[in-house]
């Protein structure tokens, strides 16, 4: 008897496991209901998707156009992104009224959802090589590089990545129209930007634009960076509204997300089906997984996902994989050149080698159909 009434009161307090813990919030997505736990680092919060989610107590709301609404009075807002449809807002109340402030909008009628701000804390376990019984499985699909039909006209790319120094020579070849940072929500000057990831991928877009014939004094592109180094749903979303805004033909994006926000997701399908945008180009990701499970940014229709070839002509070892991965291409790009000594592995080289391919192809003048880089999923 005394060891039940023990067992009873460790379960009552949450020692023995029971019932999990009542979330701090539950939001949906896609139909799904997504629930997070607090956990016992600040601001980061377990998931019923054994994925870490960090909070910064903001939230993020799509606004039916057509129906009355008045967020203002509820909490200072700021527009993400908008189309004919809807308007995406930034909500950010005091911490202490997050979750009040989150169930009044959930009752707004012209509120088609609305979600907390989020980034993804999530550690993969690395798989160092793909069975190669999976990979000779895997159909490879290879850009085809049609003619070009017509006199060349440089085409507009946007690159969403980190450290996008382009002060090096070798990147003059674009017409650089905006610097842009979707964390801070402001212009970069020429002393905030710094050499990185995004660098090397402008790198390699230019080095394959540059390999083929263009008229001398003509720029190879037209070049719209966006710095983006938070992963926070809301400077995602941003980015890829300035990018729409800014009229790009093509995006590229290097980040690899285990969770994709539908609001995110939406803005995304919005700026193919009726922004005007002929291509967004994402890594597959370098995990050796499914890049369906793996990179959920493949999943989105429209979206192109490029893995990683060997130097053989084989999907690489640590490419994602599957039929989410609408093309494959070369997966390392070297560059030994005064001022410039790198070498990039990975499908962020491939994506990027595809970006070039793609912009110098819509430059000739061919259109998607012409291209044929169909999107598998």
């Amino acid at each position: 008897m005394k060891v039940l009434g023990c067992f009873l009161i460790l379960f009552a307090f949450g020692v023995v496991a029971g019932t999990p813990n009542k979330p701090f919030i539950t939001f949906k997505n896609n139909l799904q209901e997504i629930k997070l736990y607090p956990s016992t680092q600040t601001d980061i919060y377990s998931s019923n998707l054994e994925l870490d989610f960090y909070l910064n107590y903001k939230l993020i709301a799509q606004i039916d156009k057509r129906k009355a609404h008045n967020v203002e009075p509820i909490a200072a807002s700021q527009i993400l992104a908008e189309n004919a449809h809807s308007t995406t807002v930034l909500v950010s109340p005091e911490k202490t009224h997050f979750l009040s402030v989150y169930e009044q909008l959930k009752q707004l009628s012209s509120v088609v959802n609305v979600q907390p701000d989020f980034a993804i804390v999530h550690q993969y376990v690395q798989t160092e090589h793909t069975s190669k019984n999976i990979l000779k499985a895997q159909k490879v699909a290879l850009l085809h590089s049609p003619q070009c039909i017509s006199s060349y006209r440089p085409k507009r790319i946007a690159i969403i990545d980190h450290g996008m120094s382009l002060s090096e020579p070798a990147l003059s070849t674009f017409n650089v129209l905006l610097e842009y940072d979707a964390d801070r929500q402001q212009l970069l000057s020429k002393t905030e930007v710094t050499r990185g990831h995004g660098s090397m991928v402008a790198n390699v877009i230019a080095s394959n634009l540059q390999s083929h014939t263009i008229e001398q004094g003509v720029p190879a592109a037209e070049l719209v960076t966006i710095q983006q180094a938070s992963t926070l749903n809301s400077a995602m979303i941003l980015a890829f509204s300035v990018s729409q805004k800014m009229q790009v033909d093509v995006i590229n994006s290097s980040w690899t997300l285990p969770f994709v926000s539908e609001l995110l997701a939406n803005v995304i399908r919005d700026g193919l089906t009726e922004g005007g945008i002929s291509y967004i180009i994402v890594s597959a990701g370098n995990h050796a997984q499914d890049a369906c499970v793996s990179n959920k940014l493949s999943l989105i229709k429209g979206v192109t996902t490029v893995g990683a070839l060997s130097f053989d002509g084989t999907i690489a070892p640590f490419s994602n994989y599957g039929r989410c991965v609408d093309v494959y291409a070369p997966g390392v790009f070297s560059k030994k050149e005064q001022g410039s000594n790198f070498t990039i592995h990975g499908t962020s080289s491939a994506a990027a080698w595809v970006t070039g391919e793609v912009s110098h192809l819509l430059g000739c003048g061919l259109t998607n159909n012409e291209i044929k880089l169909n999107n598998n999923y």
